[in-house]
C-alpha cells in the first residue's frame, strides 16, 4: 500500500496488496459493506483488510467480469460474456445456463428492477425463470434502438436517432409519447433501466432520466452542469440507494430532481475512469492500470504541502507563518495559493525563526549559516569552514535584559543586539528552549528546568523539588501558566509553586504545542491531542492521527493559522480545517468462518450432530476502512453457557466439548451488535426422550427399591413397639396392682382409728366415704386414661376422707383453670392420687400445725396442661429426718413407683410427661409439680 498526493491523499491498492488484476472496470458496495472490486481476472471483496478473490476456481463461468448488480437479498449478481450468468452469495458461487444451450449473452445494458435481474444485449434480454436464462419477446415494433422495459404501463423504449425522437411503447405495442430531443443525439454509449421507474441513457456528453411511471423526461449536459466538455467513460448507478454518476475525473449524487451535488473532481493523473461514493463519504476511483485509489471523506478538506520532506518547527512573524525543511531551508505559506513557497534556501538543518520584536530583527538560523531580517534586508554568515565548523550564535533566541539570548550546543550566549557579536558563554549541556517568564529566563533542558540568573544556571525548584524530566519545549498559556512538554513523559501545567499532568498525556512525547485561547493542542508521537479549559482543568476534547488524514502520527509542530490546523511531520505538512469532524470508517462486525470440528457452520448448514472431543472455532471479522485501525476490541458471550461479555482482540474463538443445545454467539463492536447462532443435535442416547425415559425407569427402580427397604424397616419397628407397648401395658397394670392395695390399707388404718376411738357415727360416715372411692377406685382402675374431671373426682373423695381423719387440722383446696376442658382432657389412671397422698402422709402427718393441701390445674398449650400439688408440711428435707430415725415397719415403695410409671408412659409414646419435687422457700412445704402432653 502506498500513498500518491496530488491535492489530496490517496491510498493506492494494487496487486501487490492481493488484488489479482490492476485492470479494475467498476466497483460496488453491498448492503452490509463490503466493497467488491470487478477484474479481469475475477471478483474481489473487500472488507478494509483482506481481499476475498472470486474466479473460476471458486465457480465463476470465467473472470472477465465487467458489471454487477445488489438485490435486497444480498446476492451479488455479475455479468460477463458468458453461456452462464449468477450471483455470489454468503462468498458461494451461484451460475445458471441460457436455455439455449451454449449460446453466449452480452449484456452490456442490463436492467434491474427490485430484486429481479435482466441481463440485456444490444439485441436480446433475458430473465431467469426454472433456473434458466429465458429470452423475453420484444415488442412488433421493429428497431435497432429499441430498449427492453420492466412497467406495468411501458413495454419497450424506441431510439430513432435519425428522426432525433424517443418513443415509448406500452403493453399493447402502441406508441404513447414521443419526445422530440431538443438537438440532435449522438450515439448513446449506455442505457439501462436501473429501477422500478427510472430509465436512463448517459454519453460522454450528456445524461438522460425518463420516469416510466410520468414520462416525464430530463435532459442535461455536463457542461451546463459541472462545466465539462466530456465525461470519458460516464455512467449511472445506484450505490446504496443513491444515484451516482461518474466518469473520468468526476463523481457526484443525484438529487431528486437528478442535478449533480456536490461533484468531487479527482487529478487526472490518477487516470480513473470510475469512482464510487461508499457509505462513510469515501470515494473509491477505478483504474485500468493502477488498481484501486481510495480517499476517505475527512481527507477531501485537506491540502497537502511539500510532500515527502521532513518539515520542522512553525514560526508566525508579522501575521506570515514560516515552515523549515531539511536541506533545503526555510519556506514561507503563500495565502493565495495554499501553498508553502521557499523563502531562504539552505542546505542544511534549519533551525525555527525567532523574530526578536525589541530589537526589529528576524533570525533564521541553521547549522552553518546565520541569517538576520533587518529592515527587510538579509544578511547570512556562513560558518562551515570557520572553526568550529558550525553557526556559533545557537539555534533560539529571546530577548531579555536588554541583550539578546541563544541556546547553542553546549550552553547559554549572550549577544549585542546592535552588532550581534557574542559577549559571553554560559556553559550548560543538554538545552533544549528558552523562555522569559516572570522576569525570569528559564531553560528547558535534558534534566528539568534551569533558571539563568545574574550569571548563573541553578536548577528550577517547584515545590521544592527538582524537574528530572526531559523537557523539550516549553509554552506560556499566560502570564502566570507554563506548560512543559516532555520526551516520554507527557504534558504539564505548572504555575512554578505546583505541577500538574495534562490527562491522558503519559508516557507521551510532545514535540510542541499551540495555546489558542483556552484550548491547548499537543503536537505528539501519537497525533494531535486538543484539550479545553473547564474551570481550573483542561479537558481532553479530541484527538487527530492518521485517520483523520495526517501523513502521520508523529507531529513535529502545530500552529492554528487562518481558522485552520498547520500539522508539521517527516512526510510534510498537512492544513486541516479546525472543526474538521471524522466519520468512523467502522461499518460492521461479521462471522467470516465457523468451524465444527471439520464441518463448516454457515446460515444454510447450522445444525450439526454432537461429537466426543468437540471443538467450535469462530473467526471473527470486521468491515472497517480505517486505516490506522489495528486490530479490533469487541465483545462476546456464547449463550446458554457464558452470561458475562468477554473483551478481546483475537480474531479466532474457540468453544471446546460442547454438549448438545442451542447456541448463540453475540457480538459487540462499536456499538454494533452481531449475534450468530448454530445447534449441536445430540445422539440417541443424548436425547431429551431417552433421558427422560432413563431418568423416569430408575427414579421409579428407586422408589421401588426404597420402598421395600421402608416396609421391612416399618415392620421390624412396628413389632418391636408392639412388644414395648404390651410390656408397658403389663407393667402398668402389675403397678396399679400394687397400688390399690397400698391405697386400701391406709384406709383401714383410718377407719380403725375411729372405731378405737368409739366414733360410730364418724366411722359410718367414713365408711361410706371410702365405699364410694373405692368404688370410683375400682371403676377407673379399668381404664388406662380418664378424664381430667374424674381425676379431679377420686382426689376430692380422697382428700374429704382425710380430712375427716385429720379434723380441722388439715384443709384443702382445687385451683383449676378456666381455659381447661377437664371434661375432654385425659389424664392416665390413679396417677395423682398417691402423689396427693404421699404430700398428706410424708408431708402434713408431722406438721405441728394446720396442715393444708393445694392442687393447682393450669393450660400450658392445647392440649397440655400442669398440675402442681403443694403442702405445708414439713419439707423433704425434715421428712427424711423422721424416716430416718423412725422405726421401719413398712417400706414406702410409692415414690419409685409414681416414677417407674412415668418412664413407662414416656416410654409408650402416647404420653410425655415430667414430674419434680422440690422443697418450698424456708423448708415449710413441698412442691410436687408435673407436666403432661398428649402425644395422640
Amino acid at each position: 500500500m502506498w500513498s500518491f498526493c496530488f491535492a489530496q491523499q490517496y491510498t493506492n491498492y494494487t496487486t501487490k496488496n492481493g488484488l489479482p488484476s490492476n485492470h479494475i472496470y467498476t466497483i460496488r458496495q453491498d448492503h452490509n459493506g463490503f466493497v467488491w472490486f470487478l477484474t479481469d481476472k475475477g471478483m474481489v471483496k473487500y472488507n478494509g483488510n483482506n481481499f476475498k478473490v472470486f474466479t473460476t476456481k471458486q465457480g465463476l463461468p470465467n473472470n472477465d467480469v465487467w458489471e454487477a448488480m445488489i438485490s435486497s437479498d444480498s446476492k451479488m449478481w455479475y455479468f460477463s460474456k458468458s453461456s452462464e450468468l449468477g450471483y455470489i452469495k454468503n462468498d458461494s458461487v451461484y451460475k445458471f445456463p441460457n436455455a439455449i444451450e451454449g449460446e453466449i449473452m452480452n449484456p452490456i445494458y442490463s436492467n434491474q428492477v427490485g430484486d429481479s435481474i435482466y441481463p440485456t444485449g444490444p439485441r436480446e434480454s433475458y430473465k431467469l425463470k426454472n433456473n434458466k436464462w429465458q429470452k423475453i419477446k420484444s415488442s412488433s415494433i421493429k428497431s435497432h434502438g429499441e430498449s427492453f422495459v420492466i412497467h406495468k404501463k411501458v413495454k419497450s423504449i424506441l431510439t430513432n436517432l435519425s428522426a432525433n425522437e424517443i418513443r415509448i411503447v406500452n403493453k399493447k405495442d402502441k406508441v404513447i409519447k414521443t419526445i422530440q430531443l431538443p438537438e440532435r443525439y449522438e450515439m448513446i454509449t449506455r442505457r439501462k433501466q436501473i429501477n422500478d421507474s427510472l430509465f436512463t441513457w448517459i454519453s460522454s456528453k450528456k445524461y438522460n432520466i425518463l420516469n416510466l411511471n410520468t414520462l416525464k423526461f430530463t435532459n442535461i449536459s455536463f457542461k451546463d452542469e459541472i462545466g465539462l466538455e466530456e465525461v470519458v467513460h460516464a455512467r449511472i448507478t445506484i450505490i446504496n440507494h443513491e444515484l451516482q454518476v461518474s466518469g473520468t475525473g468526476v463523481v457526484a449524487v443525484l438529487d431528486k430532481n437528478f442535478r449533480m451535488k456536490n461533484p468531487f473532481f479527482f487529478p487526472k493523473e490518477i487516470k480513473s475512469h470510475f469512482a464510487l461514493i461508499d457509505k462513510t463519504n469515501t470515494i473509491w476511483l477505478a483504474t485500468f492500470s493502477n488498481g484501486i485509489y481510495k480517499l476517505p471523506y475527512v481527507k477531501r478538506n485537506l491540502t497537502y504541502n511539500l510532500t515527502n520532506n521532513k518539515t520542522g518547527k512553525f514560526s508566525l512573524i508579522n501575521n506570515s507563518l514560516y515552515t523549515t525543511v531539511f536541506n533545503k531551508g526555510f519556506f514561507k505559506y503563500n495565502n493565495k495559493t495554499k501553498t508553502f513557497d521557499s523563502f531562504l534556501n539552505v542546505k542544511e538543518y534549519p533551525f525555527k525563526a525567532a523574530e526578536i520584536k525589541e530589537f526589529n530583527t528576524v533570525i533564521f538560523p541553521s547549522k552553518y549559516k546565520f541569517t538576520t531580517l533587518k529592515k527587510g534586508k538579509l544578511n547570512t554568515q556562513n560558518f562551515k569552514n570557520v572553526l568550529p565548523g558550525t553557526n556559533p550564535y545557537g539555534f533560539q533566541f529571546v530577548s531579555f535584559e536588554n541583550s539578546i539570548y541563544s541556546l547553542f550546543s553546549f550552553g547559554l550566549n549572550k549577544i549585542n543586539p546592535k552588532n550581534i557579536t557574542i559577549e559571553k558563554e554560559y556553559k550548560q549541556s543538554g538545552c533544549n528552549q528558552l523562555i522569559t517568564f516572570k522576569n525570569k529566563l528559564i531553560i528547558a533542558t535534558n534534566n528539568g528546568l534551569k533558571e539563568f540568573n545574574k550569571g548563573n544556571i541553578t536548577p528550577l525548584l517547584i515545590s521544592n523539588k527538582k524537574i528530572k524530566k526531559p523537557i523539550l519545549t516549553i509554552d506560556k498559556i499566560s502570564d502566570s501558566i507554563l506548560l512543559l512538554n516532555t520526551d516520554g513523559f507527557g504534558s504539564y501545567i505548572t504555575n512554578l509553586k505546583t505541577i500538574k499532568q495534562l490527562p491522558y498525556t503519559n508516557f507521551l512525547t510532545v514535540e510542541d504545542a499551540y495555546i489558542e485561547n483556552n484550548s491547548i493542542w499537543l503536537a505528539t508521537n501519537e497525533g494531535i491531542l486538543k484539550y479545553t479549559k473547564n474551570e481550573n482543568n483542561y479537558k481532553f476534547i479530541k484527538k487527530l492521527t492518521i485517520s483523520h488524514g495526517l501523513p502521520s502520527n508523529n507531529i513535529n509542530d502545530i500552529i492554528i493559522h487562518n481558522n485552520k490546523i498547520f500539522a508539521s511531520t517527516h512526510n510534510g505538512i498537512v492544513v486541516i480545517p479546525k472543526n474538521q469532524e471524522s466519520i468512523s470508517q467502522f461499518l460492521n462486525i461479521y462471522i467470516d468462518k465457523a468451524l465444527y470440528n471439520n464441518t463448516n457452520i454457515t446460515s444454510n448448514n447450522s445444525t450439526i450432530e454432537y461429537e466426543n472431543d468437540n471443538n467450535v472455532s469462530i473467526t471473527v471479522s470486521s468491515i472497517n476502512y480505517d486505516e490506522s485501525s489495528k486490530d479490533i476490541s469487541y465483545k462476546y458471550k456464547l449463550l446458554p453457557g457464558q452470561h458475562k461479555w468477554i473483551t478481546t482482540t483475537s480474531k479466532t474463538l474457540n468453544f471446546t466439548d460442547l454438549p448438545p443445545n442451542n447456541y448463540t454467539l453475540s457480538l459487540v463492536s462499536n456499538g454494533i451488535n452481531k449475534n450468530f447462532s448454530f445447534k449441536i443435535t445430540p445422539l440417541w442416547y443424548q436425547t431429551v426422550l431417552f433421558k427422560l425415559f432413563f431418568t423416569t425407569s430408575s427414579i421409579l427402580l428407586l422408589v421401588y427399591i426404597l420402598m421395600k427397604i421402608r416396609t421391612r424397616e416399618l415392620a421390624k419397628k412396628t413389632a418391636k413397639l408392639n412388644t414395648q407397648k404390651q410390656l408397658a401395658e403389663f407393667e402398668l397394670h402389675a403397678l396399679r396392682s400394687q397400688m390399690n392395695p397400698h391405697f386400701v390399707f391406709n384406709s383401714l388404718n383410718s377407719i380403725q382409728y375411729y372405731i378405737n376411738k368409739n366414733e360410730i357415727e364418724l366411722s359410718e360416715k367414713y365408711l361410706v366415704q371410702f365405699s364410694r372411692l373405692i368404688r370410683k377406685f375400682f371403676d377407673f382402675s379399668r381404664d388406662k386414661f380418664i378424664t381430667l374431671q374424674q381425676e379431679i373426682s377420686l382426689l376430692e373423695n380422697y382428700l374429704e376422707i382425710e380430712k375427716m381423719r385429720f379434723g380441722k387440722d388439715f384443709n384443702y383446696q382445687f385451683n383449676i383453670d378456666n381455659q381447661l376442658k377437664i371434661n375432654k382432657l385425659k389424664i392416665p389412671s390413679m396417677l395423682l392420687q398417691p402423689i396427693v397422698e404421699n404430700a398428706v402422709n410424708h408431708g402434713l402427718f408431722h406438721n405441728e400445725g394446720k396442715g393444708i393441701i393445694k392442687i393447682n390445674f393450669f393450660k400450658t398449650d392445647l392440649n397440655d396442661f400442669t398440675v402442681q400439688i403443694l403442702d405445708n408440711g414439713v419439707g423433704l428435707k425434715k421428712a427424711k429426718e423422721i424416716k430416718e430415725n423412725s422405726i421401719r415397719t413398712h417400706i414406702s415403695k410409692s415414690t419409685e413407683i409414681i416414677k417407674t410409671r412415668i418412664a413407662l408412659l414416656n416410654q409408650s409414646k402416647e404420653w410425655l410427661i415430667t414430674y419434680e419435687i422440690k422443697e418450698l422457700d424456708n423448708e415449710n412445704g413441698t412442691l410436687v409439680q408435673l407436666t403432661f402432653k398428649n402425644n395422640e
